[in-house]
C-alpha cells in the first residue's frame, strides 16, 4: 500500500527528531523484541520513504504482509564511561536547571534526518538506540519529521510502551488517501467563512513571509549570532508538580478575577519563562513569540479521523508583538491571558480556510522572519504526545527532544514529566542565568513569583 504524506509533511521533510530518555538500566534483547512487535503490528512503521519524481510529494510504501522484522532498526552501544550531564533526581517540590546530555548516546551516527536520505539510503523510519554507560542507560528514538509530529511519535512511544507491559493496543489507522490535504483542499475550495480576514492572521503575516534569499540569510546570520557571540545554550528546567499548582493557582485566581475565562497549565508556564529570561532586560526592543499549535480538534469537525491522526497536523500561532518593557510590567495571568487568546482565535475553521487562502496567494509557502534587535521565540507544547509516557523496567531519570539537524535559537519545547513540567530551550547564557537565578529563588523557598 503508497499511503501519501500531506503538503504540510513535505515541508518539515529536512528534520528529524530524536527523544532521548535516561534511564538506570535496559534489558536490549526485551526492548529490541517488543520493537519489532510494534512494527509488525502498526504497519505503517515498517514502510520505506518513497517520493514520487512527477509530482515531488512523499509517500510512505507499506508492506501489508510477510516478515518485517528486519524493519527496525535497532543498534546497542557499551561505554566505560558516565553520562556528560549530572543526572539530578527530581520530585514534586523540585526546581532544578538541567543539563542536556550529548546527542551521540541516543542516536546512531547512520541515523538520517532528511526524508530524502532515509529513502536514498533504503532506511526504516524508525530507530531506536542504546547506549549502556557506566551510571545508566540512554534510550533514543528517531523518526523522520516528515512523517511525524509529537502526537505520531507520542503513539510510537505508547505503542512500545505497550508492548514492554503487557497491554493492550491498537495500532493507528492508515489509508491510501491523505485526509490532511483533501481536508484543505475542500476548505480552500470552499466559499469563505470569514467575512473579514481574521485578526489573528495579522500577528501570523507579520511573522511568516515568502522564502527569499534574503531572509534565509538574515534568519542564518542571526542564528549564528546568538550562538556564537551570545552563547545560546541548550538546557531545561524542571518545575515540579507542587511548585507548578501554587503557581496555576495563584495566576487563574487573578484571571478569574479578570472576568476573562480560561488559560492553560501550558499558557502559564509560556508566561513565566518568558518574565524568567528577561528578568536583567527591560528595555523597549521588541519580542515576537509563536507557538505552533495542533490543529486535530478543530479539524475532527470536518473529519473524526483526526483524532488518531498520525502525521503533522499543526499550524503557527502569532502572540501580538510586545517589548521587553511589556513584559516586565505585565503580570504572569495577563501575559496568559495574551497567550490563551492568540490560540482561541486561531484554533478554528475559519482561521485555518483563511490562513491557506493566503499562503496559496503568495506561493504556497510561508517561512518565519527575523528582524535586527528583536528577540523571535518559538514555542512548542508537546504534552499532547505524552512522550514521558513509557516505562522501560527501571526508573527514568530524565528525558530530551532534538529537532534535527540543528535547534534554532529562542526555541522552546514543553513536556510533562513525573507529574511536573520540562522546558527545554535554545537561549543565549544571560537569560539561563537570569533563569537559574530564579529557580535558585523557588528552591529557597523564596517568593517564586519576583516573576508575578
Amino acid at each position: 500500500m503508497l499511503v501519501p504524506l500531506s503538503t504540510l509533511d513535505q515541508l518539515l521533510g529536512r528534520t528529524g527528531i530524536t527523544m532521548g530518555y535516561v534511564i538506570k538500566s535496559v534489558d536490549n534483547a526485551t526492548l529490541e523484541a517488543a520493537g519489532k512487535r510494534v512494527v509488525d503490528k502498526w504497519r505503517l512503521l515498517a514502510g520505506r520513504l518513497e517520493r514520487n519524481p512527477s509530482t515531488s510529494m512523499w509517500s510512505i510504501r507499506v508492506p501489508l504482509e510477510g516478515e518485517v522484522s528486519d524493519r527496525l532498526q535497532f543498534t546497542t552501544s557499551k561505554l566505560a564511561v558516565e553520562l556528560d550531564a549530572p543526572i539530578i533526581p527530581v520530585d514534586a517540590m523540585s526546581s532544578e536547571i538541567l543539563v542536556r546530555p550529548d546527542l551521540k548516546y541516543f542516536r546512531h551516527p547512520s541515523t538520517p534526518n532528511s526524508m530524502s536520505a532515509f529513502s536514498s539510503s533504503n532506511a526504516p523510519i524508525l530507530f531506536i538506540h542504546v547506549t549502556e554507560l557506566s551510571n545508566c542507560a540512554c534510550v533514543g528514538i528517531s523518526v523522520p519529521h516528515g512523517v511525524f509530529d509529537a502526537f505520531g511519535l507520542g503513539q510510537i512511544i505508547r505503542s512500545l510502551d505497550a508492548e514492554l507491559n503487557g497491554k493492550a493496543w491498537t495500532p493507528p489507522p492508515f489509508s491510501e488517501t491523505n485526509i490532511m490535504d483533501e481536508t484543505l483542499q475542500e476548505l480552500k475550495a470552499a466559499a469563505p467563512l470569514y467575512t473579514n480576514e481574521p485578526a489573528a492572521l495579522i500577528d501570523v503575516k507579520r511573522e511568516l513571509v515568502p522564502p527569499s534569499l534574503t531572509n534565509v540569510a538574515c534568519i542564518g546570520a542571526d542564528i549564528a549570532y546568538e550562538y556564537l557571540w551570545q552563547k545560546a545554550e541548550v538546557k531545561a528546567v524542571y518545575l515540579g508538580e507542587n511548585v507548578v499548582d501554587e503557581m496555576v493557582r495563584k495566576v487563574k485566581d487573578e484571571v478569574k478575577s479578570f472576568g476573562t475565562g480560561f488559560v492553560s497549565t501550558g499558557d502559564i508556564i509560556v508566561a513565566w519563562f518568558l518574565k524568567t529570561a528577561y528578568l536583567r532586560e527591560t528595555d523597549k526592543n521588541a519580542v515576537y513569540v509563536s507557538t505552533m499549535v495542533s490543529i486535530r480538534s478543530p479539524l475532527e469537525e470536518k473529519n473524526p479521523a483526526f483524532n488518531s491522526y498520525t502525521h503533522n497536523c499543526l499550524m503557527p500561532c502569532c502572540c501580538p508583538s510586545l517589548s521587553k518593557e511589556e513584559i516586565a510590567s505585565k503580570s504572569l495571568a495577563e501575559l496568559a491571558v495574551i497567550h490563551r487568546k492568540a490560540i482561541d482565535d486561531m484554533r478554528n475553521i475559519p482561521f485555518i480556510q483563511a490562513y491557506n487562502h493566503w499562503v496559496a496567494k503568495i506561493g504556497g509557502v510561508a517561512m518565519p522572519t527575523r528582524r535586527r534587535g528583536a528577540d523571535s521565540w518559538v514555542f512548542s507544547n508537546q504534552i499532547v504526545g505524552h512522550l514521558d509516557e513509557i516505562d522501560f523496567g527501571s526508573e527514568m531519570s530524565a528525558f530530551w527532544h532534538w529537532n534535527l539537524p540543528f535547534a534554532v535559537d529562542h526555541s522552546v519545547i514543553l513536556n510533562k514529566f513525573k507529574g511536573g513540567y520540562i522546558i527545554e530551550a535554545v537561549v543565549r547564557r544571560s537569560r539561563w542565568e537570569a533563569v537559574a537565578e530564579e529557580v535558585e529563588r523557588m528552591k529557597k523557598g523564596e517568593n517564586a513569583l519576583r516573576v508575578q
